[in-house]
Order: structure tokens, then sequence, then C-alpha cells
């Protein structure tokens, strides 16, 4: 049997039965507990989410971001919120955002100066929250790293190059700059929270049971398009991104962002990556297990504002930040564009990191501005004006002037 083919059905048999083996060999591993799978089934309902995602390294294996010696030690001017935003024809003040949209944390930074910056629901300054699907826009930054080092020859270069496994799967002839744009063509539902699908098997059988990589159902998927010619949101294209950029430059993702921007940037406390799959095979779940505190966070969308220069050092190419942040989808049917691993917002110069429940690291380079807003909010369709709301609060933001 074809090795390929043989690790596909493998692959199959794992993701369905959730039945699991320590892939590339017979090493056997501690499975979690049905507690700890039950919460992680469940960490997405309403009275979860806020518990759940400021605490997974209790519940999930994880791998540290280390954090620099020398802290970016961040200006503070406190002011109170005293501005209004609008939404749904009515006029609300800014502080209402945090109530109607389940804000955790809320942070506005102005000319890399801190304006406010408050805490709800119990967390703190060293609370680490889940940043979901801002870890995606995460792996745009290191792939920009990993370019500027030639780690990376080409976006053109064809992910197969890294992954030779995938040669038969939908992502052969997919490229590096395909997955940035979610543009690999390949027939994916991106939908884990209900049965039927592969996103759904593959979270099953990665997060909840650690049976597989969450990768590993890559190898299952069919061509749906050719490559770089239709826009699908997918998680797995950014989870092969992680893989690509740990095969190119020899070391895991996690160590990797904490030697060339985590310490280099000054960011103030150790992140983490939640891990995926089987003890001693799972690696870090780049698609959506990033963790980290709010300033941090801050200090992200201050280097992207910066156009890739953080705590004075260019760390990122400045015009792989420029096309980073254009709209190369323009419609993608949520309102907003999409860039690398970012959304654009139509009619500004606004570019944004978003995750589920409400996760945002906005920058406006207009004006100079970066909000970084951590929350439990809604998924699915309940998620849809709460997402317009934001919006609109995060515009506003922008534009305060405050005195």
């Amino acid at each position: 049997m074809n090795v390929n083919v043989g690790r596909r059905v493998m692959v199959a048999i794992l993701v369905a039965s959730g039945f699991g083996i320590a892939l590339g060999g017979t090493a056997t591993f501690a499975q979690p507990s049905e507690e700890v799978k039950t919460y992680r089934m469940q960490m997405f309902d309403p009275p979860l989410r806020m518990l759940a995602n400021r605490t997974l390294a209790e519940m999930f294996n994880t791998a540290p971001v280390g954090a620099s010696p020398n802290v970016l030690a961040l200006r503070q001017r406190q002011r109170p919120l005293d501005f209004t935003y609008e939404f749904n024809k009515q006029r609300r003040n800014a502080s209402d955002i945090v109530e109607r949209t389940q804000t955790d944390a809320l942070l506005i930074m102005k000319n890399g100066e801190i304006v406010y910056e408050g805490y709800y629901n119990q967390s703190s300054e060293a609370t680490l929250f889940n940043s979901y699907s801002v870890a995606k826009s995460f792996n745009a930054i290191m792939v920009g790293l990993a370019l500027r080092e030639g780690k990376i020859a080409s976006l053109t270069t064809p992910i197969i190059t890294y992954i030779p496994e995938l040669k038969g799967s939908g992502y052969e002839g997919t490229t590096v700059r395909d997955l940035l744009e979610m543009r690999s063509g390949v027939d994916w539902v991106d939908n884990f929270m209900t049965p039927g699908n592969l996103a759904y098997d593959a979270h099953v059988a990665s997060w909840v049971q650690e049976n597989a990589r969450y990768t590993d159902a890559a190898a299952l998927t069919k061509p749906a398009h050719k490559p770089g010619t239709h826009f699908v949101y997918n998680s797995m294209d950014a989870a092969l991104v992680g893989l690509v950029v740990e095969r190119a430059v020899g070391m895991p993702v996690s160590r990797y962002l904490s030697e060339r921007l985590w310490k280099p940037g000054g960011m103030e406390a150790d992140g983490f990556y939640v891990i995926d799959g089987p003890a001693g095979v799972g690696r870090e779940f780049t698609a959506g297990g990033f963790n980290a505190r709010l300033r941090d966070y801050g200090r992200i969308g201050q280097l992207m504002l910066n156009e890739g220069s953080l705590n004075g050092k260019q760390l990122i190419p400045a015009d792989y930040v420029r096309t980073l942040r254009q709209s190369i989808t323009v419609d993608t049917g949520e309102g907003l564009g999409y860039g690398y691993f970012w959304w654009t917002q139509p009619g500004t110069q606004a570019f944004s990191a978003i995750g589920g429940e409400g996760q945002f690291i906005y920058v406006d380079p207009e004006h100079k501005t970066v909000v970084v807003k951590l929350s439990h909010g809604p998924v699915g369709p309940d998620a849809v004006p709460v997402m317009a709301e934001t919006m609109e609060f995060l515009t506003a933001a922008a534009r305060w002037n405050p005195k």
C-alpha cells in the first residue's frame, strides 16, 4: 500500500472512531478523562465560555511562548470612555459595549499610548486570554518572519514542499499564498460545532479526544476549486500554515514565535499554545489556540500599526505588512475584506485580527489607534449583530480624540 494512502486510511479510522494510537509509532499515551473530554465539548456553551476562555491551561496540554526579560514599557494616559457610537440608529455610550457584547477586557492605544484599559468579569492584567482565530493572524506574522530569514523561499512555493504527505490530497497544488488568502480550493465546511463534516471530526479527534493532530485531516480533503481562485474561510488552511512554518524553520512554532517576536518585541508575559493531538505527537494548534495577556496583544497591534517595527526593531518586512493588510478578497460575505489572515474594513485603512466569541486586535493606521477587545460573546448566527455592533464601536474608538 502507498504510504500516503495508508496514512490517510489510518487517520480516517482514527478521526471517525475516536480510538487513538500514537501516529508514527506504537507508543501508548494517557487519554484525557471523560470529565475533561466532556468539558472540552461543552466549553463553547454560554455558561462556560467566559471561564473557558481564560483557563485553557487547566484543561489542555500547552506549549509556552517565552517572554522577554526586557519588557517594552507602554506609556499610559488613562481616560474615561467619553465617546459614543451609533448602532441600529441608536446612539450609545462607549461603556455600553462591555455588557452588550460580553466584553472581558478592553485596551485602547493612541500613538502607542494606553488611553483606556479595563478588565471585567473577574479578569485582571495577569489573565491569559484565548484568542481563537486571532491565532491565524499570528501565523501570517510568522510567515513574514520566515520569509525575511529565507526559511520560506517564496509565497508561491507549493506547500507539499514542506508537507509532502499531502500529495494526492485536495491540497496538492496549493501554495503558501493560497493558504494565507484562504484560497486553497479544497472542499471544506468550517463548522466544528455540528457533526457531519470533516472539520467537526478533526476538532473532536484533536482537541477533545487527543487521538490525532488537527492537520491530519488535511490528507482526507478533496479539491473543489482551482487553488487561488475562490475564497472560503477554512481553519485547516491556517493550521497548515503553522505546520509549514514549523517545518521550514526547523523548530516548534512556540519556540519560533518566542525567539523571533515575543522576546525581541518586549512582551511582558509568557503566552502559550494549546497542543492538539496525542502526547508526543500533538503540536501547537495554530488555527485557534494561542493565549496571552491583554497588553501583549496590544503590543502586537502596535507592531502592525508600525508596519512591522516594534521596540526599535524592524521585526517584519514593512512591504509584507502592507500587503498583509490589503483587501485581497474584497467581498467575504462578512461585510469585511480579507488579506493574509487579517480582516480589512472597506472604506478605511483599518484591519483586524478577529477570533470567535469576540476577540479583536483592531488596527487603524489613519488614526494611529490600536484596540484590543477580548470577549465571551455568542457564536453562530447570534454573533452577527454582536459583530456588527462591535465594528461600529471600534470605528468610533479609532476616531475618538481623548482630552
